[in-house]
This record gives C-alpha cells, structure tokens and sequence, in this order.
C-alpha cells in the first residue's frame, strides 16, 4: 500500500512542478506592481504603485522599509509574504495586506499582463489577462469565493476602488482590464447570501 502511494505521488510530481514553473517571476529589468491594504490612509498612495526591478541587482526600493529588497526570481506570492515580513520586523504596519503581481516577458518578447485577484477565494492567482474576461470569470478561474467571502468584490484600477455586488448578474458582467486588482474581502457576520442572482 505505501509502496503504490509513493509511486502515486511520484507520477503527480512533474505536473505539481510544472504549475510552479509556469508562475511568472521578476525579473532585472522587469517590474511589479504593489498594493496594500489594512495599512494607514495617508501612506496608500506612497506605497501602492508600480516599481522597476533594478537591473544591477534585482532589487526594489519600497517606502519606509530600510534597505532595497531583493525580488530577482521571487513569484507574486513569494514577493507578497517577503515584504509583509519586512514591514512587520521592522515595526512599520501591525497587520498589512501585501498584493503583488509580477510583470514579465513572454517568449515573443511581448509584456504579458495579468489580472489579480486575492483575498477570500479558494485560490489567490495572477491571472494572465484575456480581452473581454469578466468579473465572475476572474473568480471562478480562481475557485469562487469561498464561504468566508464577502459579496461585496472590490475592484483596483489604478488609483480608483469600486465595489460590486457578487450576486449582481450587471456587477458580474463588469469587463476587466490588465493590471486590475480584484480583493475578496472578509464576509461580514451578517451578510446574507440570497438564493438566486439578481439584476
């Protein structure tokens, strides 16, 4: 029995690297783009942005952390628990949401852009962008929201967060564009969930 699981899990282990493999990383040169939230109002837009991977030596200059960070080879979700750290050790925020994507090249030498979606959903991911994808199609390429999630997504483009009703069939419709933030928040206590989607 033990033998046959070992084996099992030997066949699956190409497929499990390959996802891995696949995931965009930074790159000298590159770019990744940040947003944050639970920190203090005044420092959202100092922080949140778009920062340039030196090419000398694949770092990033964030504000108020002391020092360059290092992300040459680090995945979004890599990038996202370096620099909560970070800002953790050195004092700066008690509880920051750090959301990150990874911006580059595909083989034709072309920027490939994404779409993020994070918070409560059963997969956070960057979703390589497609024209004409929408809000629902973005959430359920990532597993739906999950029983902890709220109705109300938020959409980041740009400077500028909306909010959508999940249950909204106009609101699930929303067209996104590259470089959207889609975040789940947390499902208040007594948020409801109606039974069918409305328009």
């Amino acid at each position: 029995m033990n033998i046959l699981l070992i084996v099992a899990m030997l066949l699956a282990w190409p497929a499990m690297g390959q996802s891995a493999a696949s995931e965009p990383r930074a790159i000298k040169g590159g770019k990744v783009v940040l947003q944050f939230k639970n920190i203090p109002a005044e420092d959202v837009n100092n922080v949140n942005g778009e920062y340039a991977v030196s090419r000398e030596d694949g770092t990033i200059s964030v504000p108020y952390l002391s020092g360059r960070v290092r992300v040459m080879g680090m995945t979004a979700r890599q990038l996202e628990n370096t620099l909560r750290s970070l800002y953790l050790a050195q004092k700066i925020y008690a509880d920051p949401i750090v959301m990150a994507t990874v911006g580059h090249r595909d083989e034709a030498g072309l920027d490939v852009r994404y779409v993020q979606v994070a918070g409560y959903v059963a997969q956070k991911r960057n979703l390589q962008y497609r024209e004409g994808i929408t809000l629902i199609q973005a959430l359920l390429d990532c597993g739906d929201i999950t029983d902890y999630g709220s109705r109300r997504v938020q959409i980041t483009r740009g400077k500028v967060t909306r909010t959508y009703d999940y249950f909204s069939a106009r609101d699930r419709a929303i067209k996104l564009l590259p470089d959207d933030v889609i975040y789940v928040p947390r499902r208040p206590a007594f948020e409801g969930r109606p039974d069918t989607i409305g328009p």
